[in-house]
């Protein structure tokens, strides 16, 4: 067996070392130059898919040829230029996989040679001592030395009812500005406004489906509801101009659009899912719709909207009502000269502070109000008194916790985030670059930061039931912007990953050993963010998880006692604990495909302290490294804050009820909690009843409040103001509901009951869309005849979304998806951000071949260019010799169809084959000359949804050939479609018309 490449050049003893350095021994040894020459990566070209070492063992390829580092930010690919230039571009085929790699034996057993764990490529031959720790420094014995080195993703049958043959009573129709179809299923308006979005578009395929039949009803499905036709071209920069104090019902969640502040918190902040308060219990009840507000208080802004003002008062803070401790608002009313003032929550009249005061004009309006913010804007920041926190802020600091075992390096997840840190370096701005790196297989492997050396010290710690962190902070977490240690890390980055040797790796992983230590590090100086990255089960050391996937116990629809975490004291000690310092834990995780690392337990502590949850089955670089790039890049980039408090008030007649997020709120009070990070994704969604009446008020107020640290060290307030008018029109509710808020919220609902094990959720969710649409047959088109399903213009797409809901896989009990898959699905659904709740519940399909005659043709503004019209998401619709592109909000698929000629393959790509299609789109930049004028056309389309969706993580591109398992889930997850025991979309429509025909009788 090789030897190892890291040397062990320093050992001390077993205690902790405060702070400093090590104290040091004489014992030294030099690496061979052999040994050196062996562990490092060779330069290969692209052509094959693995190269052998000369005992015949795959190893890692870490950089294409020609690639010695990691790129700059110029965007030289067609479809891997990040449309954000915070983050470096990714560069395809820079890391590969090496041949598959075996999963991990469940157990350990010592190597027959009878040495204590030599599996370590950092142990060097050494036995560490038994229960204690092994300190080894690479690069030099003393601060000033300079010693050179090498671093070397039963049918749905109600009582009496069977899908595609049920025939409704009568025909469906519009009234009061809803939606209807007649019994020939042509769309009728009767009365309000010709409906626009989701009209009946001629299938282009028509003349060409054959895969199968329509179904048995007199509802004709190519007129039913549903979000497809022509994308509207964006017009100007920025999109259409929205200002807040203008419009009723703000812009569709997925627009390009600019909004402009004006008194009222911009929709991008806060939305509710009912635009007109009900000003009774009753009309609110008889409505059935819930009222909801969605906050993502930390929402990326675009260049064309204005930086939310920052607001300096001084230690007396800012002004807030004596009795609520709302803060001072647009809203609020001033008399007496200035010297007193009405809170518009709770109408309680306050004293103004002295410093605070202001003299009237004739409108009673203060004379200073132009010239502050927190009287003329819907959000704005405070810098926090100190007395707002019990100690200072501190800056955040990063440390990167990496799995080195066998399955790390071979499968490409251990050189891949490697080649993205390195590449991070230089986007990072300072002070909130500190990082640090460390490393565990059996052991954890520090690594420390001295002014005046080379490289890095690698210091080993073997004691992973009781880990530590074996030096200060000062050393293990620097600056990675400081010309002092950038060197340093940029030898560690670019060498580590080619020293490894994958026959040296050990099976065993102390991950949790590592969080321990990681988490205790951050906390130490304050706060920070720690990111974890696995490839297998944490199975050795403290917290060690046991393998414990069952296909029995998975298919039940609670997931057979597989959602719960184990080792529950250990994760509750250690998520408390990042609670109280204000350290928040992400987890990347890359398993080898159908490999348990049990998702539950390793996404616990990320749920609650607001760290990221990544999931790469079967990590392949090729196929997932660019995604796990921007996903890494975007969570160490991106304007994220720490230690946040967030409290949600409403005006007087409102209470909060429930909260949906994916960590937990406060016990006795459900509109307030504690996280230690919130990202700019962040999502909370918090359900509204009626405490009492709302009487003689015209407007009702919701203001989110944030007490955060921000990136710079900068402890500050975040308030978001939204005012809304109240109505006791039913009429009104339903016409100002907006469908995806509605839809964000019942989905996290449902991924709430999942998660806690509760199987009706499915049940719950067709009684809500019930219970809408007969309140609104009941109440707002009662002169109808009784036989028709009236759907409200604002809801039509609600049957549509709900059936989409539940054949989501997270949802569906069975042993074709994996528990792991279903826990990170369910947590993803319970943080979704608003803007992916439509592509995500019903993904969009655009037609990639033939191309319409202006797709992918620039628009003339910016680099915009024109979408294809979209068509159903039915298989019915697809045309077995087209391309589809399918946009899931997710991801982005380019679907080639069975019966793609090879003529059109060769025209459009230059491909002789399906196969070559992927090849050559997975590089395009290295087909120019191949490539036609419709292909870069479609990769202009592919690139224009990403540009439009540059505020939410990136979507990976792939192409889906026919007769591939791919192909299956593409086709599982139209949403039109029969999936599993869930009907097609046409007869959940008929099956909810019969609900509601049986709740009118």
């Amino acid at each position: 067996m090789q030897p190892a490449c890291f040397d062990p050049v320093l050992i001390a003893n077993a205690s902790p070392i405060a702070s400093g350095s090590p104290s040091i021994s004489t014992a030294k040894t030099e690496p061979s130059a052999d040994a050196i020459d062996a562990s490092r990566t060779s330069s290969v070209s692209n052509s094959r898919p693995d190269i052998l070492n000369e005992n015949g063992m795959s190893k890692i390829k870490f950089f294409k040829e020609g690639i010695s580092t990691p790129p700059d930010a110029s965007p030289t690919s067609r479809l891997s230029g990040s449309p954000v230039s915070a983050y470096p571009t990714y560069k395809p085929g820079a890391v590969q996989a090496s041949t598959p790699v075996p999963p991990p034996r469940m157990g350990f057993s010592p190597p027959s040679n009878g040495t204590l764990l030599q599996g370590s490529p950092f142990s060097g031959g050494m036995s560490p001592p038994p229960g204690g720790a092994s300190f080894m420094m690479y690069g030099g014995e003393t601060p000033g030395a300079r010693t050179p080195g090498a671093y070397t993703p039963m049918a749905f049958t109600p009582t009496g009812y069977t899908p595609g043959s049920y025939t409704p009573g009568g025909p469906v129709k519009r009234a009061n500005s809803g939606y209807a179809l007649d019994a020939s299923g042509t769309n009728k308006a009767h009365s309000g406004t010709p409906r626009k979005f989701g009209a009946p578009v001629a299938s282009p395929s028509s003349r060409r489906r054959t895969e199968s039949k329509k179904p048995s009803t007199r509802i004709d499905p190519e007129q039913v509801p549903r979000p497809v036709g022509q994308p509207e071209a964006i017009k100007e920069e920025g999109g259409k101009v929205y200002e807040t104090n203008k419009y009723h019902v703000p812009p569709a969640a997925t627009a390009v659009c600019t909004i402009i502040d004006r008194g009222s918190a911009s929709c991008e902040f806060i939305r509710s899912t009912v635009n007109q308060v009900p000003a009774f219990p009753s009309t609110a009840n008889t409505a059935h719709v819930p009222m909801a507000v969605i906050c993502q208080p930390f929402a990326e802004l675009t260049a064309h909207e204005a930086e939310i003002p920052c607001v300096d008062l001084g230690e007396p803070g800012p002004f807030r009502c004596s009795r609520c401790k709302a803060y001072v608002n647009p809203w609020f009313t001033w008399h007496n000269h200035g010297k007193e003032a009405t809170c518009n929550f709770c109408s309680q009249r306050v004293e103004v502070p002295q410093e605070y005061m202001c003299s009237l004009d004739e409108r009673a309006q203060r004379r200073d109000k132009e010239e502050r913010p927190e009287l003329n804007r819907g959000s704005v920041d405070y810098i926090a008194p100190s007395d707002y926190s019990e100690a200072p802020p501190v800056v955040p600091a990063t440390i990167f916790v990496i799995e080195v075992t066998q399955r790390s390096l071979q499968c490409g997840l251990l050189p891949q985030v490697m080649w993205t840190l390195r590449s991070l370096l230089g986007f990072m701005e300072p002070p909130s670059s500190k990082i640090g790196i460390l490393l565990f297989d059996h052991a954890l492997h520090f690594f420390a930061f001295y002014p005046g050396l080379d490289c890095a010290r690698q210091i080993t710690v073997s004691d992973t039931e009781d880990p530590f962190a074996p030096c200060g902070a000062d050393a293990l977490l620097v600056d990675a912007e400081d010309p002092a240690y950038r060197s340093q890390i940029d030898t560690l980055l670019d060498e580590l990953p080619g020293m490894l040797c994958a026959e040296d790796l050990a099976e065993q992983a102390a991950g949790c050993a590592a969080l321990k230590a990681a988490t205790e590090l951050v906390g130490s100086r304050g706060g920070g963010h720690v990111v974890m990255f696995h490839a297998s089960l944490p199975n050795s050391g403290i917290g060690a998880l046991r393998h414990r996937d069952d296909i029995k116990l998975a298919s039940e629809p609670e997931g057979g006692g597989l959602f719960n975490v184990q080792q529950p004291t250990f994760i509750e000690e250690i998520g408390n604990d990042c609670l109280v310092r204000g350290v928040a834990v992400s987890v990347f995780c890359a398993p080898a495909t159908g490999i348990y690392i049990d998702m539950a337990s390793l996404s616990r502590i990320p749920r609650r302290t607001g760290g990221e949850i990544c999931f790469y089955p079967g990590f392949d670089p090729s196929r997932d490294g660019e995604r796990l790039h921007y996903d890494l890049s975007r969570t160490v980039v991106q304007s994220s804050v720490y230690s946040v408090m967030f409290k949600l008030r409403v005006s007087k007649g409102l209470a909060v009820d429930s909260m949906h997020a994916t960590w937990d709120p406060e016990v006795i009070d459900p509109s307030t909690f504690a996280v230690s990070r919130m990202s700019v994704d962040a999502t909370v969604d918090f359900t509204l009843v009626h405490g009492e009446r709302i009487e003689g008020q015209k407007q009702a107020y919701m203001q989110v409040a944030c007490l955060y640290t921000s990136k710079k060290g900068k402890r500050l307030i975040r308030v978001h103001t939204l005012q809304l008018p109240v109505t006791s029109s039913l009429s009104n509710v339903f016409r100002y509901t907006e469908i995806d808020t509605v839809t964000n919220l019942l989905l996290k609902q449902a991924a709430d009951s999942a998660l806690s094990g509760n199987g009706s959720f499915k049940d719950k969710l067709t009684k809500a869309c019930v219970d809408m649409l007969h309140a609104y047959r009941a109440n707002c088109a009662s002169m109808t005849s009784a036989g028709q399903l009236i759907l409200p213009e604002s809801l039509k797409l609600l049957p549509l979304y709900i059936g989409s809901i539940r054949k989501f896989p997270a949802f569906r009990a069975g042993s074709d998806i994996k528990v792991d898959d279903r826990i990170v699905s369910l947590i993803r659904s319970l943080g979704l951000p608003l803007a992916l709740t439509s592509p995500l519940v019903y993904p969009r399909v655009y037609t990639m071949h033939p191309l319409s005659e202006k797709a992918g043709t620039p628009t003339g503004v910016g680099d915009n260019v024109f979408m294809p019209p979209t068509v159903a998401g039915s298989s019915e619709k697809l045309a077995t010799d087209r391309i589809y592109l399918i946009d899931n909000g997710i991801s982005l698929r380019l679907y080639v169809r069975a019966n793609v000629d090879q003529e059109t393959l060769y025209q459009v790509f230059g491909a002789e084959s399906l196969q070559d299609v992927a090849v050559i789109l997975s590089a395009p930049e290295d087909y120019v000359e191949s490539l036609s004028e419709e292909a870069e056309r479609m990769l202009a389309c592919v690139q224009q949804i990403r540009r439009e969706r540059w505020r939410l993580p990136w979507q990976s591109f792939y192409v889906v050939l026919p007769g591939t398992p791919e192909e299956s889930r593409v086709l599982a997850s139209l949403a039109e479609d029969r999936a599993g025991a869930e009907s097609a979309y046409v007869d959940f429509l008929c099956h909810v018309h019969k609900l509601v025909q049986n709740k009118q009788d």
